[in-house]
């Protein structure tokens, strides 16, 4: 069910409708606004734009990273499942013919 949780990140309120959960967005706001706090106490010229821009990309850019690393894993799961397949055929064959033999 959706629900609408109301968050501040660098002195904005902001509401959210998810289904995620309060808490799960409220650990994000607070990892956001930690990091553009970080960046704004660092670099005093960085505006809260500038460092709302730079914690979005670099957010980003590991979301982006960890869907490659999602699909790699995927393609390497199936070929484990086809040489999984493969050899539970070549092992019903041997059996078969380790059956016939005996006989």
């Amino acid at each position: 069910m959706k629900e609408k949780i109301y968050v501040e990140i660098a002195g904005i309120r902001l509401g959210i409708v998810t289904e995620d959960g309060a808490s799960y967005v409220k650990d994000i706001a607070e990892a956001v606004e930690n990091d553009i706090k970080k960046m704004t106490k660092a670099q005093k010229n960085c505006s809260l734009v500038e460092a709302s821009l730079f914690s979005s990309m670099s957010y980003y850019s590991r979301a982006i990273e960890g869907e490659k690393r999602v699909k790699n894993l995927e393609t390497q799961v199936a070929l484990y499942q086809a040489n999984v397949n493969r050899l539970k055929k070549e092992n019903e064959e041997l059996r078969i013919k380790l059956l016939n033999n005996g006989k």
